[in-house]
């Protein structure tokens, strides 16, 4: 008698299993979960039901642009001295928010007693990890916003707006 309900039980999982499938469907044919793209083939995108932007939407502004990734020359590493200072003290960058002009540099001082560095979220451009008195700067060669953190305490954001 166990046995047969445990069947019968079976059997109503897998009733209820497929018929909850059946109704998340959206009509949309989909491929199987194992039909993955082997490495290296390109995917196309999924068009999307959103809505386009209008085409009277205002342009980005040429001065200042975000900044996804980086582009080799955009950002270098130097020791040159600093148009602008940053000084990394108590967990903190001061200021957070600084502001420089293409070619510039921007010095960052550690005034604290830990290590620090400061590395564009992007990747690709880091002052060296600084020792308490060492500076390190970086020179930005692109307008655009730059985040930046800290990669020994990952608390620690800043954001580096370069203009033309």
């Amino acid at each position: 008698m166990a046995r047969r309900s445990l069947g019968v039980i079976g059997v109503i999982v897998a009733g209820v299993a497929l018929a909850v499938a059946a109704c998340s469907s959206s009509g949309a044919p989909s491929a199987p979960a194992s039909a993955a793209a082997p490495s290296g083939t390109a995917v196309a995108a999924v068009p999307s039901t959103a809505a386009p932007a209008p085409a009277s939407a205002p342009a980005a502004s040429a001065a200042v642009s975000s900044v996804p990734s980086l582009a080799a020359g955009t950002c270098s590493e130097t020791k040159d001295a600093g148009a602008a200072a940053v000084s990394i003290k108590d967990f903190e960058f001061d200021p957070a928010a600084i502001s420089a002009k293409v070619g510039q540099v921007i010095a960052f001082k550690n005034t604290g007693f830990e290590p620090h560095n400061a590395t564009l979220d992007a990747g690709g451009c880091a002052t060296s990890t600084l020792q308490t008195g060492k500076t390190d700067g970086l020179r930005f060669d692109v307008a655009g916003i730059y985040p930046f953190h800290c990669t020994v305490h990952t608390q620690m954001h800043g954001t580096i707006t370069v203009t033309g």
